[in-house]
């Protein structure tokens, strides 16, 4: 399921528009991004069912769910892709659709660094960080025992994270045939998460890992 991208051929300059080269040169210019991404994909541990194209609005809440007797009762649709899989691949898919909000509210320009423009999103990282803590502690609330099966399960989590950006890049370049200021920040994101898994736990959650296991237990 995960995999890297392949090496620029000849064939790929008909296929991919001039600002879609962009992409493939920066990820080829980090090998250790491309180091992640294979470890990634070594690392991939099927161990029950998963969803597999996990993402916000594959998640449905009842219209009165704030007075409904069940509040907590949510469906997942679209199970076309499930498979016996990796349940960290569907906790990272579903993290990536909550940080697609943040990074799609970038304001970028030419004259802006990445830092800058990551400071000035719309909706900053801060106000989706409690969303993204209060999803990986119920998680962890209802399957605790993965915390023992799989002790770096919150690192690989974090990765896989990352490898949904580059795969939302993708999509973007198939699709809409561009790659500008906002996919190159992604880029920065999704290489910072898969290279550095462990220092992006609190950048992404706003609390280190302890503490969100730790909050899990507290309400067993």
């Amino acid at each position: 399921m995960v995999s890297q991208l392949e090496r620029i051929t000849p064939e790929i300059f008909g296929l991919v528009p001039a600002d879609g080269l962009k992409f493939f040169a920066l990820y080829q210019r980090y090998d250790s991004l491309g180091k992640a991404i294979a470890e990634l994909g070594n690392s991939f541990t099927p161990c029950c069912l998963t969803h597999n194209d996990l993402k916000l609005n594959n998640i449905l809440l009842a219209n009165n769910w704030q007075q409904s007797t069940s509040p907590d009762i949510v469906r997942l649709i679209d199970w076309e892709r499930s498979s016996w899989g990796d349940p960290a691949f569907d906790l990272g898919s579903l993290v990536g659709s909550y940080l697609l909000i943040w990074l799609g509210s970038l304001i970028t320009s030419k004259a802006m660094s990445i830092e800058e423009s990551l400071r000035m999103t719309t909706t900053p990282l801060e106000q989706i960080q409690p969303s993204i803590a209060a999803l990986a502690i119920a998680y962890f609330t209802e399957f605790p025992e993965i915390l023992q099966r799989q002790p770096d399960f919150l690192r690989r989590v974090v990765q896989f994270t990352g490898w949904n950006l580059i795969s939302a890049i993708q999509a973007t370049l198939q699709y809409q045939k561009s790659f500008g200021n906002s996919g190159i920040c992604m880029l920065q994101v999704a290489k910072s998460l898969l290279c550095r898994p462990d220092s992006s736990i609190y950048t992404i959650f706003g609390m280190e890992a302890s503490e969100l296991s730790g909050a899990s237990l507290s309400f067993v």
